[in-house]
Parts: structure tokens; sequence; C-alpha cells
């Protein structure tokens, strides 16, 4: 696949205050992507479905990130990007290109109580994402939230995390629709908790 981008931003800091913002668009030419309709290798099987390259697209959006230093312990930092990704031409021309969200929002907050110790954690949203090519179905939208201790010791880093903190059932991938309903899921896990020990050498 090729690309023709363009991209305009900004860049503000003072004191603990970091802000920055930018514009950019992509327009593609045969992006690669799954179709479920395509004619796949196990096709004499019974099975459809293959990467494909696609009719010309465009992705194009603005984001958004900024961070604040509340005190030398504790900082807080946020995200938020709006994108759009449609076909320029072709059979779906003005559709939006399957399983791409038009906007997402992180907000993260990273705090040192000790030297040595560090707590971070967040919560991520993600807004609905059409399923197929005519966009008639949509994977709902979601938010999940992770946290994570970790102790540096000489050049040792112990940790212990948890992700999706509140055990959502969510999916993030699908690729049929059935009666305006989103089919052919790929389901999320749960809760899932870390352990981890990191060397640098």
């Amino acid at each position: 696949q090729t690309s023709r981008d363009i991209e305009a931003g900004a860049r503000w800091a003072k004191g603990g205050t970091a802000v920055e913002a930018r514009l950019w668009r992509s327009n593609l030419a045969n992006e690669i992507g799954y179709d479920p309709s395509a004619v796949g290798p196990f096709s004499p099987f019974g099975f459809n479905g293959a990467n494909i390259n696609f009719d010309p697209t465009r992705r194009q959006g603005l984001e958004f990130d900024a961070s604040q230093r509340v005190s030398p312990a504790l900082t807080v930092r946020g995200n938020l990007a709006l994108r759009r990704a449609s076909f320029r031409s072709g059979p779906h021309s003005g559709k939006d290109v399957p399983l791409v969200p038009r906007s997402t929002l992180a907000l993260r907050a990273d705090w040192v109580p000790l030297a040595g110790h560090r707590i971070t954690g967040g919560v991520n949203w993600v807004s609905s994402q059409h399923v197929d090519f005519a966009n008639s179905c949509s994977v709902p939208r979601y938010a999940t939230a992770d946290l994570r201790y970790a102790y540096q010791w000489r050049q040792a880093e112990f940790s212990v995390g948890a992700a999706n903190l509140f055990d959502r059932k969510y999916f993030t991938q699908a690729f049929a629709c059935a009666g305006g309903q989103a089919t052919s899921l790929y389901p999320e896990p749960g809760r899932v908790f870390t352990a981890a020990v990191r060397v640098a050498f």
C-alpha cells in the first residue's frame, strides 16, 4: 500500500503543563485489510475471507495530548483522538472502513509515593465502530481501566498489574452482521493479572 500524508501541529509547554495538537490526513492506495467475503485459501473447505487491497481510502483526524504535573510525585495525562477512515471511491465510496473507531479518549495518572515505588493507572474509552463495508451494524463502545504497581531495586523492576480492572465484557473484532447486530465476534479477555521482573544491563 502507498500513502500521501500531510500533518500540522503545535506544542506548548510551561512549568508542569504541556499541550500538543495535531491535524493529519492520509490518502491511501491499495490499503491492505480483511474482507470476510473475499475468496480465501480455505474456500474449498467452505471458509471464506482474505486480506485484500481496498479501493482508495482516506484516514484523517485531530489529536490532542495534555499532561499536568500536579505535584512532584503526581502527573496526570490525557489523550483525545477524533478520526475518520472512509473509502474515497469504489462501491463503498463514502462509507467507513470497518473496525475503525471515530473517537478515543484516554486518561492516565502516574504517582510516585516513595522513592523506587510507582503506581500508574488509567481509563480508556473507545467509541463504536462499523463492522461491515455497508456500515449496517457496529461494535458497541466500551471503556476499560488498568492499574500497575512497580518497585525499582537497583537494576531490577518488580511489578504487578491488572488489565480490564472491572472485568468488562466487550469485543473489538467482529466480521459480519445479522439483523443489524454484529456477529462472528472475537471477545476480549476479562480481568487479567500480571506479574513481571525486568532487569536492565
